[in-house]
């Protein structure tokens, strides 16, 4: 027991002299360890209006608050990378997304959802959220799970529908919203992201969607996917005017609602989108455009109208634009649920091309 006893003791006083050497040659070296703890990455936490100063530049030191407020939730998922897109939305891109649901959008050819943290004005100017966080990030696992790629877009046509916004106060408040559920869209491996939902029709002005565009254009800093712009109709007749540089962007998008049955006017006007479309493909060196809504609405057509009107963009568009998005994957006023020739057109049409092909393959 005592030779035990005696061996203990003689490690015990081994590693405190082995601590000591060591600490000592720490202190004494040469090594630069706040050199080192400089390179380690940290998560970048944008600039909010409180983190500027009065002159609206940014503040040069480092503080604190340059710290994220809420921990990266590490996603087990890896972003796809969609060269086509094809896309199905629900109005209030709410679905079920359990497996017999998966199973059916995935027969028609889908490979992506549009998912929508919806958000609504309320009449004393307040922003207000309609749906718990929980509830879109829960959305977005399932389509991930389920082998379909994301389109994440806020959304302030609630239920109060579109407002109108003529104050630029907006663009603050509405900006720490995109950049909250930007973050959560890299946290999450989304594959696409747009910073809101058609702001040619929200904001007042011109001048107003300038600055957002040139605003939210920093997100790409903090989303790592593709940024879209997407524009209700074919965006604003002076592109230039209002788009700036573009930078931080990826992709734009127009929204195409079409509710009659003079399908002549409706190529022409497809004609004209794709035109405009590729125009600012090519001077912005964006990598792509598609067609972020189509809809028709129900309630003032019928089903044979809408399965038309999908198959004459179709025709008209198909390998010269990057991808659809079909509105109307639920029961409300655009569905197409219930309308079997509208997916058996679908389905023909997104069974046309695989994952590996882009437009410079057809």
């Amino acid at each position: 027991m005592k030779e035990k006893a005696t061996i203990s003791t003689f490690l015990s006083i081994l590693l405190g002299v082995l601590i000591v050497i060591g600490f000592y040659f720490l202190v004494n070296s040469d090594i630069n360890f706040n050199e080192i703890f400089k390179k380690i990455p940290i998560f970048k936490k944008a600039t909010s209006s409180q983190e500027l100063n009065g002159n609206g530049s940014e503040k040069s030191e480092t503080t604190t608050d340059q710290i994220p407020s809420r921990i990266p939730e590490p996603s087990p998922y890896q972003r796809q990378d969609i060269l086509f897109l094809k896309f199905v939305s629900s109005e209030n891109c709410i679905y079920e997304l359990d497996g017999a649901e998966i199973l059916r959008l995935k027969k028609l050819g889908v490979n992506g959802v549009r998912i929508c943290p919806l958000y609504t004005l309320t009449k004393d100017g307040t922003i207000k959220k309609v749906l718990p966080d929980s509830i879109v990030v829960d959305l977005i696992k399932k389509a991930h799970q389920g082998g379909l790629a994301v389109f994440l877009e806020p959304n302030l046509g609630g239920p109060e529908g579109f407002p109108r916004l003529d104050d630029e106060k907006y663009i603050d408040l509405l900006y720490d919203i995109s950049l909250y559920w930007a973050n959560i869209a890299q946290e999450q491996e989304v594959e696409f992201y747009s910073p809101m939902n058609e702001p040619n029709v929200m904001w007042g002005s011109s001048d107003l969607l300038r600055k957002w565009i040139d605003k939210t254009s920093d997100l790409k800093s903090f989303f790592s996917g593709n940024i879209v712009l997407k524009l209700a109709d074919i965006g604003p007749q002076d592109t230039d005017e209002v788009f700036g540089d573009m930078e931080g962007y990826d992709y734009i998008a127009f929204d195409i609602i079409w509710e009659n049955s003079d399908y002549e006017e409706l190529k022409n006007f497809l004609d004209l989108a794709v035109q405009k479309g590729d125009s600012l493909k090519e001077k912005y060196n964006l990598k792509g455009f598609f067609f972020g809504e189509i809809g028709v609405n129900r309630l003032r057509t019928d089903k044979k109208i809408q399965a038309e009107v999908f198959k004459t963009i179709l025709e008209q568009t198909w390998k010269r634009i990057d991808g659809y998005c079909f509105l109307g994957w639920s029961e409300l006023e655009f569905r197409f649920k219930d309308n079997e020739e509208a997916k058996k057109i679908i389905k023909e049409w997104y069974s046309k091309n695989t994952e590996e092909e882009s437009r410079e393959d057809f």
